[in-house]
């Protein structure tokens, strides 16, 4: 069975799957971003206590939550450029170019490149997006030294040009560009008073657990499987424990193989969706569709080590 018969298959059941209301779309926005401001406090609080090896313990726990609700803005960029966030379609855009200018970056470019990722799936040539990452090397076939060397990177900071940054793009218009310098301007203010927490909870999760976080939902999305023609090949399913999900994957973006099929299909739908495929055996049977993550990756490591 190919991605295009499942295509084929679900289409219409999936055609009715309904958009966040505008009240809900702008509240998850301002939700993702209420809880970055609080993970700053808390920092902050956890900052002026005595430097104990559980305060330490906290405030990497605390950069590392505040970087997963970046990635949940980031998300919502994502749904937006497919127009499946908000039932109300202007709405895509005005979000879409407001999650973007909080994360330093442009909503049109963004679109460009995404949309060419799903046009041309692991052409470098075409897809703009993993081939603005070609020398990660996510094609390579997954070995024990491959995932190890995918685990090792951030620590080497070698993403960190493909992944973070600030563009100064005025392709969103002039209000989101002067939202843009006004977050910078912002944060360089907050460092002259607060340096410490800017640094810890401000910087440290913008430009480094953020685009980290990023780096590895690629690996865990598409390593080993670019080039593959048949989009059932061409990416994975991560049903790791809902924990997880909730905390790395904030808009059930985990069931990426999903996705790639059945790009029009709201994200809060996703699981629902993958639910209903499920019903289908040769689906069902597919192991990057429907195998928990942990078995993927136990088999994975037993195949590399013998």
């Amino acid at each position: 069975m190919s991605g295009q018969q499942v295509r084929e298959r679900f289409m219409r059941r999936f055609a009715g799957m309904t958009r966040n209301s505008r009240w809900v779309a702008w509240s998850i926005v301002l939700a993702f971003l209420a809880q970055a401001l609080a993970g700053v406090f808390v920092g902050h609080y956890l900052l002026s206590l005595e430097t104990t090896a559980t305060s330490v313990a906290l405030m990497v726990l605390t950069a590392l939550f505040i970087g997963t609700r970046l990635r949940g803005l980031n998300n919502i960029v994502h749904e937006c450029c497919h127009s499946s966030f908000s039932s109300h379609r202007a709405d895509n855009v005005v979000l879409g170019k407001l999650c973007a200018s909080l994360l330093t970056g442009c909503f049109r470019q963004y679109k460009d490149d995404h949309l060419s990722h799903h046009a041309h799936l692991g052409d470098y040539e075409h897809d703009r997006e993993l081939g603005a990452i070609e020398t990660l090397r996510l094609h390579d076939p997954l070995t024990l030294r491959t995932v190890l060397r995918h685990i090792v990177t951030p620590l080497t900071g070698r993403h960190l040009r493909m992944y973070s940054g600030v563009n100064m793009s005025r392709d969103d218009g002039p209000v989101f560009f002067a939202l843009k310098i006004g977050l910078l301007v912002a944060i360089v203010m907050f460092s002259v008073f607060e340096p410490l927490t800017s640094i810890f909870f401000v910087i440290l999760p913008l430009f480094y657990v953020f685009p980290t976080i990023n780096f590895w939902t690629d690996c865990l999305d598409h390593a080993g499987l670019v080039g593959e023609e048949d989009e059932l090949a061409a990416s994975r399913n991560v049903l790791a424990p809902a924990p997880i999900r909730v905390l790395f994957f904030p808009r059930h973006d985990c069931y990426h193989l999903v996705h790639h099929l059945f790009p029009h299909v709201p994200a809060h739908h996703l699981k629902e969706a993958h639910e209903q495929l499920c019903a289908d055996p040769e689906y069902r049977e597919q192991p990057l569709a429907a195998r928990p993550t942990h078995l993927n990756l136990t088999g994975l490591l037993a195949r590399a080590e013998s």
